[in-house]
């Protein structure tokens, strides 16, 4: 009976082919319009992510601070300020800390041939550039010999090679930092950087901590960046860093202000709101869109219900019931919207695969390498939400007419004209 149902739709349908058509092309760009908005919005959310973890993927960052307890017959109030030790005691008392530098920062002026500018300098260990996703843009980061060695080595940032430089080779260059002589080993990538915690790494220069030590006094640190050694230890790190901290320092590992200790992560729950609150936005957007077009097909198939009204009298005069007329009208609405759809699923992917990608982030960070662009995909997800909402909305258009149909009196309609 469904089988034959749907022949008698598919049939209706062919006799009404232009109106058909027309309907369909309302579903159409409804549901191209859904699965564009949705693939924006992931798209704009993989974007901030990228950029935001430009910073370093599972980054805690380590800052001095100020006792707020007593401990250890120390008053409140005491000043802590980081040292060598401190990451000492970090490196062998931490099992689930896997790499950590520490990190001091100065500013210097530069001189490349005649040209001078003035930069932030960072003295780091090898492991520093991995915490922090040090892409490179040629040649290489710092190693432990360059910092064991004292070596006048320097990493630099792209913006740095930019202007102090002006198109002229910078690997393997030798310039002037604080009148002292380095050889430039590395050149960062560009980086669409949205967060950080001092000068963007594009207009930093990155030297061995023991080279920065013989330019200037480093006793206190800055900073100390550290990886976790594993995302399942990610809820210990900041409390055993706390604890070796304490015991190197004397106060209570209850006192979070003594030292502050920022996981990084936590705070890309505001990229993933922000993002989530876009894409439910565009979903509305889309959904109004693909509504439209279901009113679309609710007023053609109450048409063509009023139009066949004397048909369907004598299919019930001959026996039809009521749930035949119903499943026969609301098989015409499904087959319409989701023929539509599946054709509006096709264009959506060719205008995608025609768009590629929709500047960003790269236009504020002067990146044309297209990291920071929107890029457009329709992902599973897209998929899985778009055809959702088509199957409610064309179960809702088919249903109307559908019961429409299917209550009308067979005396009533035979004589209608």
């Amino acid at each position: 009976m469904i089988r034959h149902l749907i022949t008698e739709a598919l049939s209706a349908l062919n006799h009404y082919r232009l109106r058909s058509l027309l309907t369909m092309l309302s579903i159409i760009w409804g549901v191209a319009s859904l699965v564009l908005l949705l693939a924006y919005g992931q798209g704009f959310e993989r974007a901030l992510t990228k950029a935001f973890l430009q910073i370093g993927k599972d980054l805690v960052v380590v800052f001095p601070g100020q006792t707020s307890m007593q401990a250890g017959g120390e008053r409140s109030g005491r000043r802590i300020r980081l040292e060598l030790s401190d990451v000492k005691a970090i490196q062998e008392g931490v099992p689930t800390v896997e790499a950590v530098s520490p990190e001091a920062r100065r500013y210097y002026p530069f001189v490349f041939n005649e040209r001078t500018r003035s930069y932030s300098v960072s003295g780091v260990y090898a492991a520093f550039g991995r915490i922090r996703s040090a892409e490179l843009a040629s040649g290489r980061y710092l190693s432990e010999d360059d910092v064991l060695h004292r070596r006048r080595v320097a990493v630099i940032g792209e913006n740095v090679r930019k202007e102090l430089f002006a198109g002229i080779p910078a690997l393997g260059s030798e310039i002037k930092i604080s009148g002292i002589r380095f050889t430039v080993i590395g050149i960062l990538a560009k980086k669409t950087q949205i967060s950080n915690y001092s000068t963007p790494d594009d207009m930093t220069t990155f030297i061995p901590f023991t080279t920065l030590a013989s330019l200037s006094d480093v006793r206190y640190l800055d900073d100390i960046v550290l990886l976790p050694a594993s995302n399942l230890f990610r809820d210990r790190v900041v409390a055993d860093v706390r604890s070796a901290l304490a015991r190197n320092h004397n106060f209570n590992t209850q006192d979070t202000r003594a030292v502050e200790i920022i996981e990084w992560s936590q705070f890309l729950s505001l990229i993933t709101n922000l993002s989530v609150g876009l894409q439910i936005l565009l979903m509305i957007i889309g959904t109004f869109t693909l509504s439209i077009g279901a009113v679309g097909v609710v007023n053609i198939m109450l048409v063509s219900v009023t139009e066949r009204t004397r048909e369907i009298g004598i299919l019930k005069a001959l026996g039809a019931r009521q749930r035949h007329i119903l499943l026969q009208i609301l098989f015409e609405g499904l087959i319409l919207t989701l023929t539509g759809g599946a054709l509006g699923f096709l264009l959506a992917l060719a205008l995608v695969n025609l768009i590629g990608s929709l500047p960003f982030l790269g236009a504020i960070f002067e990146d044309t390498s297209g990291r920071g662009d929107i890029h457009l995909t329709v992902s599973l997800s897209a998929l899985i939400i778009s055809s959702t909402i088509l199957s409610v909305v064309g179960v809702i258009a088919g249903m109307i007419p559908a019961i429409r149909a299917s209550r009308l009196n067979p005396v009533q309609a035979i004589r209608s004209d």
